[in-house]
C-alpha cells in the first residue's frame, strides 16, 4: 500500500493568536511572515513534498509570498487552498468590541455576508495564483453543515478543518464557542449535511490532520481548567505539528503510522510560525533554527516510507 504525506500550512497574517477586535476597532494585521515562507518551501522540495498553502485574505496579496507561490503552484511544487478568516475578508461586517471576546468564528456572521466573503476570497485566490482552489481549512478550525454546502457550490473537493478527538467548545469567538470534534473519526471520510457519510456523492472529502492521544507514552497529569486555553487544548494530544519541543512525539507518530493501515499522515503549521516573533510558539531566531533542525529530522524520517502529495491530488485517489 502506498502511503502519502500531506503538508498543510495555514497561510495567514502575523500573530493572529491576539484578538483582532479592539475597543477602537479592528487592529492592523501585518504580513511580515510572507518573507519567511520560501525557506520552508525549499525544505519541502528537498524531501519531495508538496506543501498545501491554505491562504487567507491578507496573505493572498502579501509579497514576496504571493508572487513566488504563483510560480510554485504553476510548477506543481505546491497547492493553493482557502483558509478564510471572516473578520477581515470583504465585505467587512463590523462586530463591535465586547469585553472578553476573541477572534470571531465564521458562524457569527450573517450567512448572506459570509457567502459573499467566501466568493470574494475564492475569486481572489483564482486571480492572484492563477489557479482554481479546491482544498480548504476553516479559520479557527471551524466548519459546519451550511459552510460545507457553500464550499461545494464553489467547487471545493476536500476539507481539513476537523480535529478528531478535540473539542473547541471552551474557546470563545466573538460571543459563541467553537466546534466539538471529540467524537469525530481519525480517518478520511466524505461529509454531507449530517457532517459524516460514506457516500462519495456528498462531494467534500474530510482529511483530518494527524492527531493522536498519549497512548504512546505516559500521560501527562494536567489540572482541568474551564475554559481551557488554546495551548492547553493542544497539549492534551500528540499532533504532527511542531512546537519546538515535540520532535520525539512526532517521530513516534510516524513510527506508529508506518505500521498502521492508514494511508496518509497530515502535518500542519502556520506560516507565521516560520518567522521569529510571528507566533507565541517561536518567539526568537534561535527557536526558528531549532524548528528547522526538527523539520529536517522529521521529513528525512517520513521520506523513507511516504510520498509527498497535495490535498486535492490525495482526494482524487479516493
Amino acid at each position: 500500500m502506498d502511503k502519502y504525506f500531506i503538508i498543510t500550512v495555514d497561510t495567514e497574517g502575523d500573530n493572529l493568536w491576539k484578538p483582532v477586535i479592539r475597543p477602537n476597532g479592528m487592529r492592523e494585521i501585518t504580513v511580515k511572515n510572507a518573507a519567511y515562507i520560501e525557506r520552508f518551501q525549499k525544505i519541502c522540495e528537498k524531501y519531495h513534498f508538496v506543501p498545501v498553502y491554505l491562504v487567507n485574505y491578507e496573505m493572498a496579496q502579501a509579497e514576496p509570498f504571493a508572487g513566488m507561490a504563483k510560480e510554485w503552484a504553476k510548477d506543481g511544487k505546491c497547492e493553493i487552498g482557502m483558509h478564510m478568516h471572516a473578520w477581515n475578508t470583504p465585505p467587512i461586517f463590523e462586530l463591535k468590541y465586547k469585553r472578553g471576546c476573541n477572534n470571531p468564528y465564521a458562524s457569527e456572521y450573517p450567512r448572506k455576508i459570509l457567502w459573499e466573503k467566501m466568493k470574494v476570497l475564492n475569486n481572489l485566490l483564482c486571480e492572484q495564483f492563477d489557479c482554481t482552489p479546491t482544498s480548504h481549512r476553516g479559520g479557527r478550525w471551524y466548519i459546519d453543515t451550511w459552510y460545507l454546502k457553500a464550499l461545494k457550490k464553489l467547487g471545493y473537493m476536500v476539507d481539513c478543518s476537523v480535529t478528531p478527538g478535540i473539542s473547541w467548545k471552551t474557546n470563545i469567538g466573538y460571543e459563541s464557542y467553537g466546534r466539538d470534534y471529540s467524537k469525530y473519526p481519525n480517518k478520511v471520510y466524505y461529509m454531507d449535511e449530517r457532517c459524516l457519510t460514506k457516500e462519495k456523492t456528498s462531494g467534500i472529502l474530510e482529511v483530518p490532520p494527524t492527531i493522536m492521544d498519549y497512548s504512546l507514552r505516559e500521560k501527562i497529569k494536567m489540572v482541568a481548567k474551564d475554559p481551557l486555553s488554546y495551548k492547553e487544548i493542544l497539549a492534551r494530544k500528540m499532533w504532527l505539528r511542531p512546537n519546538g519541543n515535540n520532535i520525539q512525539d512526532m517521530l513516534k507518530i510516524v513510527t506508529y503510522y508506518e505500521k498502521s493501515d492508514c494511508d496518509y499522515m497530515e502535518f500542519m503549521i502556520h506560516s507565521s510560525e516560520l518567522m521569529h516573533g510571528g507566533s507565541p510558539t517561536f518567539a526568537t531566531r534561535e527557536s526558528i533554527e531549532k524548528l528547522y533542525v526538527h523539520l529536517e529530522l522529521l521529513f528525512e524520517k517520513i521520506e523513507e516510507s511516504y510520498k509527498g502529495i497535495s490535498l486535492t491530488d490525495y482526494a482524487k485517489k479516493k
